[in-house]
């Protein structure tokens, strides 16, 4: 038998695939130097008022570096053929620059460099997971730079500053539309993206305004809703929300709820477009997830649970707060088989499509079932009629099929990667999936596996699967491999 040549088995596509221009992702990062002085300024302001002036000294120092940069690159005109691949590593970049700048602080505040960068990445990708020993006696600057990294890791960077920061044309158009998490619908223009980032901030301040008046510390109200608005989950108190009141507690998770559901429903709402923000199903997915989550959720905790440390309430929150993605818990999270199987699945599916919340999204949950009756309905057809799958009301294009097949694959041959991890440094399975997903899935929920005993390499494995997540891993892995930036020969 003749041995094929290796070129037998590259895709014909070749030929017409583009490379990435180092020159263009440098110039525009360096256009978006203004968003790591907008990601550090509120924080080191607070350090400074303070009177930390170490912390605020690392904090505003990116300020004034973003600053030169910007100003040293405003006259340079970006290529009107920005490629789709170098929007989209332009925007991995960011996410990674602003945990490198940013870990300075985290060291500031008495971390080792390793957990420091963990921790910054989590505070980025709107994670929540924490190896923080010591948090709760961290001057309170420390953890208003966690709740507005989060709140900006959860759109203003991806999308919205992204897009109107650029001049019109082309460049912004192509940043605009880079599809990380919340789809080309509601970040083709600029004036979408100005729409979201009033909704995202105006949400924000309503949802700050109310949690004040359940928690009587109104700075920790106003890193609870930054936090939870961006469905992550950091918390001023090392319980998270256990001492918190049930009101209290009650008022953070409806947050999260709200950053569960496409921001394109509130856009219409506050257009007064009522029934096209309903049309846009949403919330009706969001609601119903929740609720048959949570009738087979507590069923579970009802018939198997030995230990009735927490209420029904509280385990419904915990629920919630993992759907959401959120990460926030009222008590330990419950480890029994059929009860911590459902919140698994909860983590793994996440948010809507349009959402700050991680996981593989509800919008294509939907889309997976439908495509299990359209299977089943297939073969009732006659020879000759034709009847594509549909979702909305509108066909599926094999290229968004072709799309979701490859996330769902390499979503779970990472996590399969990083269980693996776990399980190798003597990780129980279990616990180890779970945190796995958790990472992945951009949740911040633990059964205990992730912590500051973890070693070095796993917590750089955890931290390079929660950026992987919140990107949902084109971008990453388009960074990462060297045919992006060389043409094969």
């Amino acid at each position: 038998m003749a041995i094929r040549p290796a070129s037998f088995f590259r895709s014909g596509s070749s030929t017409v695939m583009t490379v990435a221009r180092p020159r263009v992702i440098a110039l525009t990062l360096g256009k978006h130097a203004p968003i790591f002085g907008a990601l550090c300024l509120p924080p080191g302001a607070w350090a400074l008022a303070e009177g930390d002036l170490l912390l605020a000294l690392v904090l505003l120092a990116p300020v004034v570096l973003s600053g030169v940069v910007h100003v040293a690159v405003r006259s340079r005109p970006l290529p009107d053929d920005l490629r789709g691949m170098e929007a989209m590593m332009t925007v991995a970049l960011v996410f990674l620059i602003a945990a490198l700048l940013t870990t300075p602080a985290f060291v500031t505040l008495g971390m080792p460099p390793i957990d420091a960068f963990f921790e910054a990445v989590s505070g980025i990708t709107t994670t929540g997971l924490t190896v923080a020993q010591e948090a709760e006696s961290w001057p309170f600057a420390g953890h208003v730079l966690r709740g507005w990294m989060q709140w900006c890791g959860g759109l203003v960077i991806a999308t919205a500053v992204l897009a109107l920061l650029l001049p019109r044309g082309r460049p912004a158009r192509r940043l605009g539309r880079v599809d990380i998490q919340q789809g080309d619908r509601i970040s083709s223009t600029r004036e979408q993206a100005r729409q979201l980032l009033t909704v995202y901030s105006a949400l924000t301040l309503v949802m700050v305004l109310l949690t004040m008046l359940v928690i009587p510390d109104w700075r920790e109200a106003l890193v609870l809703t930054l936090a939870a608005i961006s469905t992550a989950g950091f918390s001023p108190r090392a319980d998270s929300l256990a001492s918190y009141s049930p009101l209290g507690q009650g008022m953070v998770i409806l947050s999260c709820v709200f950053g569960a559901i496409s921001l394109l429903v509130f856009v219409f709402v506050g257009q007064g477009r009522h029934r096209e923000a309903w049309k846009l199903g949403s919330v009706q997915r969001v609601l119903v997830a929740i609720a048959l989550a949570l009738v087979i959720y507590l069923a579970a905790v009802l018939t198997t649970s030995q230990d009735r440390e927490l209420t029904l309430y509280a385990h419904a929150l915990n629920l919630i707060s993992g759907l959401t993605t959120a990460g926030f818990s009222t008590g330990p999270v419950y480890d029994a088989g059929p009860a911590l199987l459902i919140l698994l699945l909860a983590m793994l599916w996440g948010g809507d499509a349009g959402s700050t919340a991680g996981g593989l999204k509800l919008s294509r949950l939907h889309v997976c079932i439908g495509a299990v009756v359209h299977a089943v309905q297939h073969v009732r057809l006659t020879e000759h009629a034709i009847a594509p799958l549909r979702h909305g009301g509108r066909p599926v294009s094999t290229e968004a099929v072709v799309s979701l097949l490859a996330l769902v694959l390499i979503y779970f041959s990472f996590a399969g990667l990083l269980w693996f991890h776990f399980v190798a440094h003597g990780y129980p399975p279990l616990p180890a999936l779970f945190d796995t997903i958790s990472a992945l899935s951009t949740v911040g929920l633990s059964t205990g596996a992730v912590g500051a005993d973890m070693p070095g390499d796993l917590k750089l494995s955890v931290a390079f699967a929660m950026w992987l997540g919140r990107l949902e891993f084109i971008a990453v892995l388009a960074l990462l491999l060297p045919r992006s930036w060389t043409r094969p020969s």
